[in-house]
């Protein structure tokens, strides 16, 4: 009798609704909590200032650190107290709790709506993280405010006179 239902589609389809359950109650029993969140995407992003402070990394390098991030812990010898005072000055970090996972967004001047930037689920907090994503530097693009943005960039110059222009009249009408 067990070897028939196993092999009836209506078996098969009662055994996967069971897995996914199981896997339901799992994921609900092991969301990680805001604050182990937020300690743990704060140590992936110190990690992130740390990989990309002297040279930047490539999108692929950024992929792989990305991967080996949830294993491994920011270097500690790494004096990056400014770094991480310019860090928290100008992002925002933004935990959101749904039922099955937590997300955490990065918001700044470059991304008002917040990017995603992890997700944590069963457990795990799983980094998405991109250097470029975050605003570490602050300032004027000009000099001063009243600095033209591109000097002598339009030379003056007399374009003449054009005898064949006249108003625009629609359809003849001057009132138009």
């Amino acid at each position: 009798m067990s070897n028939e239902f196993t092999n009836s589609c209506l078996g098969k389809i009662i055994i996967l609704a069971v897995i996914a359950f199981i896997l339901l109650i799992v994921a609900i029993a092991t969301v990680p909590s805001e604050e182990e969140m937020r300690v743990q995407m704060a140590d992936n992003i110190r990690e992130c200032i740390q990989d990309n402070y002297e040279k930047r990394c490539d999108p692929v390098d950024e992929v792989f650190n990305n991967i080996r991030r949830p294993f491994t812990e920011a270097d500690t010898t790494f004096n990056d107290k400014e770094i991480l005072e310019i860090f928290n000055r100008n992002n925002r970090i933004e935990i959101y709790r749904h039922t099955l996972f937590t997300t955490c967004r990065v918001s700044n001047h470059l991304h008002p709506e917040g990017m995603r930037e992890g997700i944590g689920i069963f457990g795990v907090v799983l980094p998405f993280l991109n250097y470029d994503d975050f605003l570490m530097t602050e300032g004027n693009v000009r000099g001063k405010n009243v600095d033209r943005i591109i000097e002598g960039a339009i030379p003056e110059m007399d374009l003449g006179d054009n005898p064949m222009l006249k108003p625009y009249h629609y359809k003849g009408n001057p009132d138009d």
